[in-house]
Formats: structure tokens, C-alpha cells, sequence
């Protein structure tokens, strides 16, 4: 799979989770952790396989999305360390989710096209399969190191 074809899906992933976790459906607690989950790992593929290769490239196209991850970061810890009754948890969440959807934005309309029109094929499928790997990875280390109670407030402090 291309590394845009997997950004693009994970990207959809993330507005589903969002979309639900907003509203209130549900066990609100763990959609929420499957969402961080989902997001620091995305965050943390790109970082050490897309970003490094693009860095050597176009340095420019990258320096924008890291100080974003970093402030994604921030909000994540925010979000998990708020219990869903808390006044506050929304608005957090809404903020997080304007975050992330910025800067969903901004990739797609920015950094994939660049991609699709920069790199060789074999090098965007390249990318997508070490992507994809990494993400499969940590999703299995946070399941079965934290199981499903308080593994991505664990998982965003340490990212």
C-alpha cells in the first residue's frame, strides 16, 4: 500500500473515532482510547519513516507537521487525563479534534499531492509498507503491554 493511500485511510479512521467519541454513544472511555491509540501511533509512523526520508528531500514540508504532532501531543494528555463526566472533557476533545483535522487538511492538500508527484512509486509503496508496519506494531504493544484501561494516557505521556 502507498504511504498516501495509508495516511488518507488512518486519517479517515481518526474522524470516524472522532465523530463517535463526540458523540456520545457508547462506551465514550474506550472509543477514546482507541482514538489516542490510533493517533499517537499515525503520529509516530510519520515521524520515523515518512518524515526522515521527505527531510532528506524538502526539509520545509515537514518542519510545520512535527511542531504540530508536538502540540497534538499536548492535547491528547489533556484529553485523556479528563474523565468523559468532567464540564471541561468536550471542549477539550472539540479542540484536539480541530487540531488534528487542520492538520489532516494541510497534509492532504499539501504533503500528499507533493508525494504522489515527488516520489517513485516503489518508494511511496516502500514508505506505506514500513508506515503500516510501525502502526500494526505499536497498536499490539500498547493492546497487550496496557490492555484497554489507561494505555493511552501511559502511551502520550511517553510519546
Amino acid at each position: 500500500m502507498k504511504a498516501t493511500q495509508l495516511l488518507k485511510g488512518q486519517h479517515r479512521e481518526a474522524e470516524r473515532l472522532f465523530d463517535l467519541a463526540l458523540s456520545g454513544i457508547g462506551d465514550v472511555g474506550r472509543v477514546i482510547d482507541e482514538l489516542t491509540k490510533h493517533l499517537l501511533a499515525h503520529m509516530l509512523a510519520e515521524q520515523v519513516v515518512l518524515f526522515p526520508e521527505l527531510l532528506a528531500i524538502e526539509p520545509e514540508l515537514v518542519g510545520g507537521a512535527c511542531e504540530e504532532h508536538t502540540v497534538a501531543r499536548f492535547e491528547i494528555r489533556r484529553v485523556v487525563n479528563t474523565a468523559p463526566e468532567d464540564p471541561s472533557f468536550e471542549a477539550k476533545l472539540t479542540t484536539l479534534r480541530e487540531l488534528v483535522m487542520r492538520h489532516i487538511d494541510e497534509e492532504e492538500r499539501e504533503l500528499l499531492p507533493w508525494i504522489e508527484a515527488e516520489l517513485c512509486e516503489e518508494t511511496n509503496e516502500r514508505l506505506g509498507q514500513q508506515m503500516l508496519e510501525l502502526f500494526d506494531a505499536l497498536i499490539a504493544h500498547s493492546r497487550r503491554a496496557h490492555g484497554s484501561s489507561h494505555a493511552a494516557q501511559r502511551t502520550a505521556t511517553a510519546a
